[in-house]
């Protein structure tokens, strides 16, 4: 006798998606099996069925928006200009915010202060920091900077997770707004960070 319909595929896709809706509409508190079923139209039990429990939908969830960010940024193609790359890396990170909002602030933000992932999923979700720190080691070989990459990939990762919240917030105008000051921004800040050193004169 096959699984119950409520079970399937599709009733796994709905109640992520709703799940979502819910986080970003309503918050966390929005957020429970009886609500969450209820708006799907199947049962408690196919959450606990497909998922565990709640915790384990928002670490689907976490799993999703991951899985995003990875794509988007191992999909930036290695440059002779690592600067010029890094200003591809942010636009990636954008992206990735903008593709799936209701999913950033539970992946960044602790938007279920309660939800902790995995140390598997947590680290799956770094890779994209790995190919950020990657460009910016050459940068800093490159430009003769003496500087700590990792702490400089830090410092990088700060500017864009700003400007990607503020942006979903709608504090930075339209798109092509947005997108400008995402561009002023990175371009300064890199110009900052990775400043040629110049070889002293005798």
């Amino acid at each position: 006798m096959g699984r119950p319909r409520e079970h399937g595929p599709e009733t796994r896709d709905q109640l992520l998606q709703t799940a979502a809706r819910l986080l970003n509409d309503e918050g966390a508190a929005a957020l429970s099996v009886r609500r969450l079923s209820a708006e799907v139209g199947v049962s408690s039990r196919a959450v606990y069925s497909l998922f565990g429990d709640m915790r384990g939908l928002l670490g689907e969830l976490f799993r999703r928006e991951s899985e995003t960010m990875v794509r988007l940024h191992e999909a930036v193609p290695r440059q002779a200009n690592p600067v010029a790359e890094l200003m591809a890396l942010a636009l990636a990170y954008r992206q990735g915010a903008l593709e799936h909002p209701e999913l950033y602030g539970l992946m960044f933000e602790r938007a279920v202060p309660a939800f902790c992932p995995d140390d598997d999923d947590i680290a799956y979700a770094m890779r994209s920091l790995v190919r950020v720190e990657d460009a910016v080691t050459r940068a800093l070989r490159e430009r003769r900077r003496r500087r700590d990459p990792h702490q400089v990939t830090l410092q990088l990762w700060a500017v864009v997770h700003g400007l990607a919240s503020l942006e979903l917030r709608g504090a930075l105008g339209d798109a092509a707004t947005a997108e400008a000051s995402w561009r002023d921004t990175v371009a300064a800040v890199t110009a900052g960070l990775f400043a040629e050193r110049k070889a002293r004169i005798a």
